[in-house]
């Protein structure tokens, strides 16, 4: 009887090496793949085993093998799950309209990564891939070059075509990516930065619109005292 209910909890293979959940394995799958992306974000993908997951998850140890194959590739669904909400909001942010200037843009930009509750859902799943990103920085894994060309570099191109236009298309290279990196860095930032300096995060909308205005200010100033 215990054989027969943890081949039931654990589901049956699919072909193709892929593990399929249906019918009530759905509940399992899903409980497995919630145990992971939790752990994995607090944890790191080298310091989760799949037992870890697997009891989190109130789960037969054989689940992660049945219904995702094996921990690679759990761990690459639960980091593709996180890009996809976060293709979305970058989606977002890079759309301030065809006729936006570049002003406009950064405004448009900035205020889409810091004007915006950080307890909201989309705040929440957002931070899971920052945390997997923190990880990935400490111990890599194979997937850290994927959400560095899915998550980061469409951003850093996307800031890279407005600083030349406000440097006026006269600033070399290394100048645009300099600029790009403190203005990511003022978007990312504001959660960790008052923990290190001992302050209070800015929660209220009030708080962050004041955040905003100070960003763009600071950036646009910044660049163009970087113009030749």
């Amino acid at each position: 009887m215990r054989a027969a209910r943890r081949r039931a909890d654990a589901g049956p293979p699919a072909r193709g090496g892929e593990r399929r959940a249906a019918g009530g394995d759905v509940a399992t799958r899903k409980r497995v793949l919630g145990a992971a992306t939790r752990l994995f974000a607090e944890r790191g993908f080298r310091r989760v085993t799949v037992r870890d997951i697997c009891e989190a998850a109130s789960a037969n140890v054989a689940s992660v093998n049945y219904h995702f194959g094996d921990k690679e590739r759990l761990y690459r669904e639960v980091v593709e799950a996180a890009l996809e909400t976060v293709r979305g909001f970058a989606d977002q942010a890079m759309n301030a309209g065809l006729a936006a200037s570049a002003e406009e843009k950064l405004v448009h930009y900035v205020r889409a990564h810091l004007v915006r509750d950080p307890r909201s859902a989309a705040a929440r799943r957002g931070s899971v891939l920052r945390d997997l990103f923190r990880h990935e920085l400490s111990e890599p894994t194979p997937i850290g070059s994927h959400i560095v060309e899915q998550a980061l570099k469409p951003r850093l191109r996307y800031l890279a075509t407005i600083v030349e236009v406000l440097l006026e298309g006269r600033a070399s290279d290394e100048t645009v990516q300099d600029c790009v990196l403190s203005i990511q860095a003022q978007c990312l930032l504001p959660v960790a930065a008052p923990v290190a300096f001992d302050m209070a995060a800015p929660r209220t909308r009030a708080e962050l619109e004041r955040l905003a205005r100070h960003v763009v200010a600071f950036s646009l100033a910044g660049v163009r005292a970087r113009t030749p």
